[in-house]
C-alpha cells in the first residue's frame, strides 16, 4: 500500500501542496488530473523521492525508501553526450552482455525502439525520448509504476498501444499512479480518478461513480473548468 500522509511543500511563502492525504491499494490505478501549476508533478516527485516535503511524509508498504521499489517515468530525461538507448537500457538492466534477453526485446519492439537503440538520446524527437522513458519505467518489472504525461507528444498510433499495453500490465495487479492532462487515458486505464486545484485535492472518485454521476471523466472535467464542480 503506498500512503501519502499530511504532504505539504512550500517555496518560501509560495504553498504548491498543502496536506495532501491517500493511500493507494496495491494493485490500484490511480489518475491525477488538474490544471497546469496544480501541484501535480511536484506531487509525483515527493511519492518518488525526487525532492523532499516541506512536511508529512510518504511510505510504501510501511517503509519511506519509495523509490526503491518502483518504476517511474518523467516527462524529461538528461543524458551525458554519446550516451545511446542502448547503453541506458543496459544500464537500467544492469547487464552488459551484447544481446538483450527477450523480454527485452519484446518491450523495444513494442515501444518501436529498435532503429533508434545506437542514436545520441539528446538527438532523438521529444515523441522518441517519451517511448524510451516509459519503457525505462516497466524495464524492471517494478510492482507499482508511476507515469507522468506518459502519452503527451505520441502519435495516435502510439498512443493506443501504449493504452492496450498498459491495460495488460493491469492484468498482473501492477500499482499504477498516472499524471495526466487527457481524461480519455485516465478513464481508459485508471480506476479512481483525483483533481489536483491549488495544491489540495479537490475530488478523489472511483471511475465507476464519475460514470455514474457525470457520464465521463472528461464530462466531469468540462464542469470543473466551468466552474460548475463544487463538491469534493
Amino acid at each position: 500500500m503506498l500512503e501519502v500522509k499530511n504532504v505539504c511543500k512550500k517555496y518560501g511563502k509560495n504553498i504548491i501542496l498543502d496536506n495532501i492525504n491517500f493511500t493507494v491499494n496495491d494493485g490500484e490505478a490511480v489518475g491525477i488530473l488538474g490544471s497546469n501549476g496544480a501541484g501535480k508533478t511536484t506531487l509525483m516527485e515527493i511519492i518518488v523521492g525526487q525532492i523532499k516535503p516541506t512536511s508529512g511524509q510518504v511510505l510504501l508498504n510501511g517503509k519511506t525508501d519509495v523509490y526503491k521499489n518502483v518504476g517511474i517515468q518523467f516527462q524529461e530525461g538528461f543524458w551525458p553526450k554519446g550516451m545511446s538507448s542502448k547503453l541506458l537500457i543496459k544500464y537500467f538492466k544492469k547487464k552488459w552482455s551484447n544481446k538483450f534477453d527477450e523480454k527485452t526485446i519484446e518491450l523495444i519492439k513494442i515501444f518501436e525502439l529498435d532503429s533508434i537503440l545506437s542514436k545520441d538520446l539528446n538527438l532523438l524527437s521529444g515523441g522518441q525520448k517519451q517511448r524510451l522513458n516509459t519503457l525505462l519505467a516497466i524495464l524492471n518489472d517494478p510492482s507499482h509504476i508511476f507515469l507522468d504525461e506518459m502519452i503527451t507528444g505520441l502519435d495516435l498510433k502510439m498512443q493506443l498501444r501504449l493504452a492496450d499495453f498498459f491495460q495488460n500490465l493491469k492484468k498482473e495487479k501492477k500499482t499504477l499512479l498516472i499524471i495526466s492532462h487527457i481524461p480519455e487515458e485516465v478513464e481508459n486505464l485508471c480506476d479512481r480518478v483525483m483533481i489536483i486545484d491549488g495544491g489540495k485535492i479537490f475530488i478523489d472518485m472511483q471511475i465507476v461513480e464519475v460514470r455514474k454521476k457525470y457520464k465521463s471523466v472528461r464530462d466531469m472535467l468540462i464542469k470543473y473548468y466551468k466552474g460548475e464542480l463544487y463538491e469534493k
